[in-house]
């Protein structure tokens, strides 16, 4: 009895996270939406047009909602490395290197290596996440090993990064067919088959609840995860359990890296040409990141802080061209509800300190002794 009471417990505390974060999120998407729409208005666009042109740009047709799916996964993945590495109590913004390079592994595997399509697609998506990996494992090993701050380093490696598909799509893979700064087109054998015909959804999309199903069963079911929210929580504490902080922390950096080389697959994998270009979507780095602050860096609030920001990205896009407002307005939106969630999340964790201080004191009047009449304290 006393096991299964922990466990109804401990699913009952989950389930009531997992339900604040969604309710947190919605009041967060409301407000910015609510603040954005006074933009709009001042903007001389009638507030009704303007959020009709969003919802028709996100999910109004078939083009228009297969976009906004495929510009769920690169974010999802993202945010789910971001939420790894910081469970892990560690931080770093490297996603956006860690994209370019895992689609640059990619396109060496797909170009250069001809394989059926059933191994040909598995063995490039985990090119990917090797490329990926690799290169944030260079940030793990400079602060293991050398002290170096993983924000720091990873900043500089995206700039290398941006530097190095620079030189890669225009020298050693060039198409020579052509003078723009492409890699020559990947065969069918190495592409996501579309989900939908021509549109720009595909099979990738799957990736989806597989990722988040993966990092939440593996966060919170396996012994890697434990020993991740152990150094997260407490360093000191780790070692004492014989557990080494570095070891864990460059582990969970390096699996951050590579979902986020995955990520860059997909762009590459499941893009409209079929070809590499030299910017084929380092901005999901650190929006990935603010998909994840949204979510309150739970897996499971990733799946409709994701869809909110796929939707931002593809309906701004339409909304700038059928009724004239910027797209601007949506990187505000964006910024706004980063902002929004961190007043809520600072504003959640007082009350609950408040709420914890008052139950001590309640427990102390308890456990205080009753003198006997008579006696003077």
């Amino acid at each position: 009895m006393t096991i299964r009471r922990a466990v109804t417990k401990g699913l009952r505390k989950r389930l009531l996270a997992d339900g604040t974060t969604l309710a947190l999120q919605a009041l967060v998407a409301l407000g910015a939406l609510v603040i954005a729409m006074l933009f709009v208005l001042a903007s001389g666009v009638s507030p009704g047009r303007g959020a009709t042109a969003f919802v028709e740009g996100a999910f109004g047709t078939q083009q228009n909602l297969a976009g906004t799916l495929s510009k769920m996964v690169p974010l999802s993945l993202v945010a789910l490395g971001w939420i790894v590495v910081f469970r892990g109590g560690r931080f770093h913004v490297g996603f956006s290197g860690q994209i370019l390079v895992g689609g640059m592994f990619v396109s060496l595997i797909a170009l250069k290596i001809s394989v059926p399509a059933p191994i040909h697609l598995p063995l490039a998506v985990l090119a990917g996440a090797v490329g990926g990996g690799a290169y944030a494992a260079i940030a793990a090993w400079l602060w293991a090993r050398r002290g170096i701050n993983e924000i720091l380093s990873t900043l500089l490696l995206n700039l290398i990064a941006v530097q190095l598909l620079a030189w890669w799509v225009r020298e050693p893979l060039h198409d020579s067919t052509t003078p723009l700064a492409l890699t020559p087109p990947f065969p069918e054998s190495a592409r996501w088959p579309e989900l939908i015909p021509n549109t720009l959804l595909h099979w990738d999309v799957v990736l989806i609840p597989l990722a988040i199903a993966a990092v939440a069963f593996i966060l919170g079911r396996t012994v890697f995860g434990l020993r991740i929210r152990i150094v997260g929580a407490n360093p000191r504490l780790a070692q004492h359990a014989g557990i080494a902080p570095h070891r864990v922390g460059t582990e969970a950096i390096v699996l951050s890296g590579a979902l986020a080389g995955i990520a860059g697959a997909s762009l590459v994998l499941a893009s409209s040409t079929p070809a590499m270009p030299e910017d084929f979507g380092a901005a999901y780095g650190f929006t990935g990141i603010a998909v994840a602050l949204l979510a309150r860096n739970s897996p499971v609030g990733v799946l409709p802080a994701a869809l909110l920001f796929a939707a931002l990205a593809q309906g701004g896009g339409v909304m700038e061209g059928t009724v004239g407002l910027s797209s601007s307005l949506i990187s505000f939106i964006q910024g706004l509800m980063i902002i929004l969630v961190l007043a809520a999340t600072m504003f959640i964790r007082r009350g609950r300190s408040r709420q914890g201080i008052r139950s001590e004191r309640r427990a102390a009047e308890v456990d205080q002794p009753t003198l006997p009449a008579g006696v003077v304290s």
